[in-house]
């Protein structure tokens, strides 16, 4: 019997639940977890391991990135809200949707602050312009959860008719 398994994408929302991206919550925890994985089917079935330090050498071009800020400023909008520093995590909403608006993270930030501010009508507004950012022809690859998106925005409009 096959097994498929869901692949989460770096950008993707962390599947903890955190409202943090999978790269910077459990990503690195996983890779570790999966190289000592490694590390033991290696040793159990007598491998011959190259040499690490050339191996790295080699990928270090491949996997040199730029820091421009960018997830340290995502991330703490979801610090600053689940600290209930509403005012704050929205000001660095605006601030990813003005510095960043070729990612969706402004407009999830902003929908996940709304919500947790009781904001539902806003909420939904703002996850249903993140369901068409990703959705978006010239995006729609880059970005691997299309439903999340159009399930909150549902969600918080329920909510938003609930009250």
């Amino acid at each position: 019997m096959m097994q498929f398994v869901a692949t989460i994408g770096r950008n993707d929302p962390c599947p903890c639940q955190s409202g943090k991206k999978y790269k910077k919550c459990c990503l690195p925890a996983h890779e570790a977890r999966a190289a000592e994985q490694r590390r033991a089917h290696e040793q159990r079935n007598a491998v011959q391991r190259p040499d690490v330090a050339a191996v790295a050498r080699a990928l270090a071009p491949m996997l040199a990135f730029d820091d421009d800020g960018f997830d340290d400023l995502s991330n703490s909008a979801v610090d600053l809200a689940n600290d209930g520093h509403f005012d704050e995590a929205l000001a660095v909403c605006a601030r990813l949707l003005a510095e960043f608006p070729d990612v969706v993270d402004g407009l999830e930030r902003s929908a996940m602050v709304h919500a947790k501010m009781g904001h539902h009508t806003l909420a939904a507004d703002f996850y249903r312009q993140a369901f068409d950012f990703v959705n978006d022809p010239s995006r729609r690859d880059h970005y691997e959860e299309h439903d999340y998106y159009r399930e909150q925005a549902e969600k918080q409009q329920r909510l938003a008719e609930s009250v």
